[in-house]
């Protein structure tokens, strides 16, 4: 299958769209100080025009989240950082199922689980890391609170214990954490990493079957 690239970009704007959006910013900024009576006051609308402007852009940056499929690998980028899986370290792709029957069957996660977790945590820098952490603990807490295990939910967010993998690689701070995480949730929705379905361009179901095609596909190769 051909490489394919998605974003959850709802308008992308080209280098001219950038520039001619940064013009419009700054006519606006310089047609609003014609109002100031002085030079004070027009800096200061000027600096304020400047620090909104920045701002917008970063936080309209730090919500793009882009994918990449290849018949090698399935790839998240992000503001923060990016991480990779190898379609042959992958051993099921699905949604998460609430384990509660009086809520909605699937949860707004898509999940993937690995045969092995060490290539994943080798090739994530932590500032990535630690965003995950963070983003995914509700669905930790959840996790424990359906089996009944909410009083072990502060020792498992928190969790940075030292931990060997395969008797000989040792792994602490953030990766130590990212790895205990990745125990626990599997221990609850069965999977390691998880994607949240607000950051798709499409339908959570579909993205799953998008995901299985290329899985398959790569499968096939290596066959």
């Amino acid at each position: 299958m051909s490489s394919l690239q998605l974003t959850n970009q709802k308008i992308i704007l080209g280098k001219s769209g950038q520039r001619l959006l940064t013009v419009c910013a700054i006519g606006l900024t310089l047609g609003v100080t014609y109002y100031a009576h002085t030079l004070q006051g027009k800096l200061g609308i000027i600096f304020i025009g400047v620090v909104l402007y920045v701002t917008i852009q970063q936080i309209y940056l730090r919500g793009i989240i882009r994918y990449t499929l290849t018949d090698s690998h399935f790839q998240q980028h992000t503001y923060k950082g990016g991480w990779v899986v190898q379609w042959p370290n992958v051993a099921a792709v699905g949604l998460c199922q609430s384990h509660n029957p009086s809520t909605a069957a699937n949860l707004p996660w898509i999940g993937i689980r690995l045969n092995d977790p060490v290539p994943f945590i080798q090739s994530t820098c932590p500032r990535l890391i630690s965003h995950l952490l963070l983003e995914q603990r509700s669905l930790l807490y959840l996790g424990a609170m359906e089996t009944q295990q909410e009083t072990l939910f502060q020792e498992q967010v928190l969790d940075s214990r030292s931990i060997t993998i395969n008797n000989k690689q040792v792994f602490t701070g953030l990766q130590a954490s990212m790895l205990r995480r990745m125990q626990y949730q599997r221990e609850y929705w069965g999977y390691d990493i998880f994607i949240a379905t607000a950051d798709l361009e499409r339908d959570a179901e579909e993205f799953v079957g998008l995901l299985r095609r290329y899985w398959a596909s790569s499968s096939r190769h290596m066959d």
